[in-house]
């Protein structure tokens, strides 16, 4: 830009011509049709008539397109009482006056010659670019978040690579992008922060367009088609890949990005007649002292109809803490002993949740009409039987948490784990709590056996461990009419208290209560107050 602006300022200087304003749009091309503010500046400049010529580097610098041509050739042929304003060409044309018919002439087939010019260097560009594509070799731009570029070919990038793969098991297990997101830009990856490869913090927009690339799953693609397969290395399988794109794309999915949850299982639990439950509040009965009303939050179904749920937050939430805390303690119990087979385990749970996304799809597909009911069938038995031979592999390895819950499972020599485990589960952020038990469970609530919902029942909130591939789903109303309700066990009551009773803040501690009346018997009794101080020397030295 600067040396167009010298050449045009030395052809003034030669010519006589005084400079009044200098109007330069850098880096916007005249061929591309983006707005360009100082070209529009200068056209109502000469619309004021305090002009006399406008001097130009190259007529293609003004403009390519013919209606912009027509537009500039009535400010510069002005009213017929006014002389025209004449344009300059610095390096071609010379003196154009688009009064008249040889100037507009002139002056379009340079356009024309222009616009060519830019067509034909783009078409070579991006037959170039194709070409590369189809084998499977870098087209240039900023280097892609989870690979390298190696004299022009894309290799895998292991730290970016691994977060992704580890990105697409989680969305498929029903993670939020918002934890996922959060752990990047706060935690990092390997304990070093995990950043775009522009160096900055991921946001939705950015990690949602990483989690949809095609070259995810090794598939090469240039302006909207699939040029190449298998010619770069990939991250996940097709499968997986194709899965986690149904699943963003899900027309129900949550998107909003500024919504904090705050409700553990708002639009997770559901009523018994299918509808997933919403959070709300409402008004206990007057004091009989003061006459005020306390105010609750409840779970309650959207209908409201009568023998519709509706039933206190912080009881089903405890209640549902309490079966995470069983299912915790049965997966230490259960949990592979070799590595090899844990990571088995893991690359089979995610082949399933990627089918399970196929068959949501299948039922998208054969309900707008794209695919028929035969095909529906053919797809079906397919996807049973690579499911079938999955979850045999499954039941190999030991993984037998799908079939149910023990209510009544102690786990006396894994409860040490097991309690470390559920307190870190308790201090993981609402987000990832939330995406933890809707991959895990259905949560179904029932209304009361007597009525009344003046007493809480925990034996209504039942919990059922879901399959792999079910990470998102909801059940209908058919489906959870045939389940067999889940019971915390006799006196449920009595097991949801104690559980509360050790459950404080962020904590749980089985043995809290116990300290609390141990300590309330040595303020009462010296012999008790010797036997606690012996007790805790003994637990510091350990």
């Amino acid at each position: 830009m600067q040396r167009q602006e010298e050449a045009c300022r030395e052809y003034a200087a030669r010519h006589g011509i005084q400079v009044l304003e200098v109007f330069t749009d850098n880096a916007t091309s005249a061929f591309s049709g983006r707005a360009r503010p100082a070209y529009t500046a200068m056209l109502n400049r000469l619309s004021s008539r305090d002009a006399d010529a406008v001097i130009c580097w190259r007529m293609d610098r003004l403009h390519r397109r013919p209606i912009e041509l027509e537009e500039y050739a009535d400010i510069c042929q002005g009213r017929r009482s006014d002389s025209p304003i004449l344009t300059y060409s610095v390096t071609a044309g010379g003196e154009i006056d688009l009064s008249t018919a040889d100037g507009l002439l002139r002056a379009g087939i340079m356009g024309q010659v222009a616009r060519f010019e830019s067509a034909t260097k783009r078409d070579r560009a991006r037959a170039k670019a194709e070409q590369l594509a189809s084998e499977g070799r870098w087209t240039g731009g900023r280097r892609p978040f989870g690979w390298d570029i190696n004299n022009g070919r894309l290799v895998l990038n292991g730290r970016e690579a691994a977060a992704l793969a580890a990105a697409h098991s989680d969305v498929l297990a029903g993670r939020s992008l918002g934890s996922i997101i959060r752990q990047w830009n706060e935690d990092g990856w390997d304990g070093e922060p995990l950043l775009t490869t522009a160096s900055k913090p991921w946001g939705f927009a950015q990690l949602r367009q990483a989690l949809l690339r095609p070259r995810n799953a090794g598939l090469y693609e240039f302006r909207g088609e699939v040029l190449s397969r298998n010619q770069i290395p990939p991250i996940v399988s097709e499968a997986v890949w194709r899965a986690v794109v149904r699943t963003l794309e899900a027309p129900d999915r949550r998107r909003s990005q500024s919504n904090k949850a705050v409700h553990l299982l708002s639009g997770i639990a559901q009523c018994y007649c299918g509808k997933a439950l919403l959070s709300g509040t409402v008004y206990g009965r007057p004091d009989v002292g003061t006459g005020t009303r306390k105010k609750f939050t409840v779970y309650r179904c959207p209908s409201r109809g009568k023998g519709h749920v509706g039933k206190r937050e912080e009881y089903v939430d405890s209640t549902v803490e309490l079966w995470v805390m069983r299912y915790i303690g049965q997966a230490v119990r259960a949990q592979p002993e070799r590595p090899e087979d844990k990571e088995e385990r893991e690359a089979i749970t995610l082949e399933l949740e990627a089918l399970g996304a196929r068959e949501r799809g299948a039922g998208s597909a054969l309900a707008s009409g794209d695919m028929t009911v035969g095909q529906m069938r053919e797809f079906n038995d397919a996807i049973r039987r690579k499911r079938e031979g999955l979850e045999q592999r499954l039941a190999a390895l030991g993984f037998h948490q799908s079939e149910g819950l023990d209510p009544l499972a102690k786990f006396d020599h894994e409860w040490v784990t097991t309690e470390q485990r559920f307190n870190e589960w308790l201090a993981l952020p609402i987000d990832d709590r939330r995406d933890y038990i809707r991959s895990r469970f259905h949560v179904i609530l029932h209304p009361h056996n007597d009525g009344s919902a003046r007493i809480f029942d925990p034996n209504t909130v039942s919990v059922h461990p879901k399959k792999p591939g079910e990470a998102r789903r909801l059940l209908d109303y058919d489906e959870i009419a045939i389940l067999e309700r889940q019971s915390l066990g006799e006196e449920p009551g009595k097991w949801l208290q104690g559980f509360r009773e050790n459950r404080f803040g962020n904590t749980y501690d089985r043995s809290r209560k116990n300290n609390e009346r141990f300590a309330k018997l040595a303020e009462e009794n010296p012999v008790f107050a010797r036997i606690r101080e012996d007790i805790l020397n003994r637990k510091s030295s350990k």
